[in-house]
């Protein structure tokens, strides 16, 4: 981290904070003119380090900042300096060749090289967990509280610093990555995000490496072809990711990825990711498809959900009191779809209310913001967002409902979809009877020819179960093929024999 001569120093030289009234100002000219958001960067950049990590942090964070911040944090850059190159890994020499910087995170520098098996990406961690030393981190909180009376005191809240830290720590994790890597090796369904493949056996500690993916880098396809060949295809990739694949890119940066020669969408180097908890799924789910259907309260009530408040009706009725008090943000030249503009202003709302949410659904909303940015420039004629959701909901649900035949539940679920079965039919010919015996019984009093009242009721009760029973007959022809290995092919063939003399039977009672 850069010293500065006073830790104020370079927020009176940016004019940030006020300068006491006798002081000469410490402001410089040229700087006077710039627009206060691009000031704030530049006061970042200028301080380096971990003051840079948190630019980029809060790159997308509309709940903190207002989005002229965003727009101009998002150009920050770490500076390309190599501290431990391949040659300074004593485990490396004469594996690797060809190693050349291309991006550095706050854990790791990362090197497209050369190995034993060919191209690689090769990512270098520090000896230490944590990325800076805690003297560095405790001058960097008192450096940012200085702005607290600022326009940006939204930033120097301790639950804000206490989450940057984590996020720090998230990308310094190698054992972490490495783990989400191996287990996304073998997706079972085709997904429009390739994930590269783990190269294991190498002999570093230190070290992650994987395959070098090949493609197009995702800024230039969408410059070249539109908004529909590159930020449609990140926005579909983003949200299969969270709610099918079920992580979240924790640094949302476009330049990580590429388009592939197949039209996946791959990655340059692996980002940061981060879970979404199993317990969470459906409320998350249920969180986008509300906010692109415009159902503000059942996507209040599943936000109120996510933040694990102790009174989620309470929190529901806070949010919206919150988010009626939002004053629209005003953009110049700069078109975000609707279902982007809702999830920022869910979560502008959510940061005014004592819930803190947990560190996923920051990144969650954090992506989507950086996305909604990153293609203001294409100016798209849809909304991205609500077009990327649908495929990615069918593959959901293909991947849920495979999932469920593959497993001792699905037995049981065919087992007892069978039992549900018989059990209408059964109730199905206790009204038939009840229907024949009623029938007989005019029949028999009066002697005289069948009510036409009677009959039709007959026939639309035979009918329905017909209609019934061949329901379950094509459900359960589908199932069969689809059912593995084991016993469930012959019970889901048993089930649709059931159905087929249940059909049978019902079609000669309504002749």
């Amino acid at each position: 981290m850069r010293n500065s001569p006073h830790p104020i120093a370079l927020w009176e030289k940016y004019g940030l904070v006020p300068r006491p009234f006798f002081k000469p100002s410490a402001a410089e000219a040229r700087f006077a003119s710039l627009p206060r958001p691009n000031r704030f960067r530049l006061a970042l950049e200028e301080a380096g380090g971990v003051f840079v990590w948190f630019g980029q942090f809060l790159a997308g964070r509309t709940d903190l900042l207002a989005s002229p911040y965003v727009s101009q944090l998002r150009s920050l850059r770490v500076p390309l300096n190599a501290t431990s190159p391949p040659s300074s890994v004593p485990e490396l020499r004469g594996r690797v060749s060809h190693a050349q910087l291309i991006r550095v995170t706050p854990g790791a520098e990362v090197y497209e090289a050369s190995g034993p098996a060919g191209p690689m990406i090769l990512e270098i961690y520090a000896p230490q967990r944590i990325p800076f030393p805690e003297r560095a981190w405790t001058d960097f909180c008192r450096r940012i509280r200085m702005l607290e009376d600022s326009a940006e005191s939204p930033v120097t809240q301790p639950v804000v610093l206490e989450r940057f830290r984590e996020w720090i720590e998230w990308q310094a994790d190698l054992e972490r990555k490495r783990a989400f890597l191996r287990n996304l090796q073998d997706i079972p369904i085709r997904c429009v995000s390739r994930f590269p493949r783990l190269i294991s056996d190498f002999p570093s500690g230190r070290c992650l490496a994987y395959d070098q993916m090949e493609g197009t880098p995702l800024a230039e396809v969408s410059a070249a072809g539109g908004a529909a060949s590159g930020w449609e295809l990140w926005a579909e990739g983003l949200l299969e990711q969270a709610v099918l694949l079920s992580v979240v890119d924790a640094e949302a940066q476009p330049e990580n990825y590429l388009v592939l020669r197949d039209g996946g969408l791959g990655f340059r180097t692996l980002p940061a990711l981060a879970s979404v908890p199993v317990e969470w799924h459906y409320e998350l789910l249920q969180y986008v498809t509300s906010a692109v259907a415009g159902n503000t309260s059942r996507a209040l009530q599943m936000l109120s959900r996510m933040s694990a408040s102790e009174n989620p009706y309470g929190t529901e009725q806070l949010l919206l009191e919150k988010l009626s008090s939002l004053q629209p943000e005003l953009r110049i030249n700069g078109v975000t779809p609707e279902s982007i503009v809702a999830l920022e202003n869910y979560w502008r709302a959510q940061a005014r209310t004592p819930q803190k949410p947990p560190l996923f659904l920051e990144l969650f909303h954090r992506n989507l913001t950086v996305l909604g940015q990153s293609g203001e420039s294409a100016a798209p004629s849809s909304d991205v967002v609500s077009d990327a959701l649908w495929p990615v909901l069918g593959r959901t649900l293909q991947f849920r409902v495979g999932e469920i035949l593959s497993t001792e539940k699905g037995q049981e679920w065919i087992v007892s979809s069978g039992l549900l079965m018989m059990t209408s039919i059964r109730q199905a010919a206790l009204t038939l009877e009840q229907v024949r015996d009623k029938d007989l019984a005019l029949v028999l009093d009066r002697q005289e020819a069948e009510s036409p009242d009677a009959g039709r009721n007959r026939h639309a009760v035979s009918l329905i179960g017909a209609a019934i029973a061949l329901v379950l007959f094509l459900l359960f022809l589908q199932l069969i093929p689809r059912a593995g290995g084991g016993a469930l092919p012959w019970l889901a063939g048993a089930a649709a024999a059931l159905s087929a003399v249940a059909l049978y039977i019902l079609v000669r009672r309504i002749k």
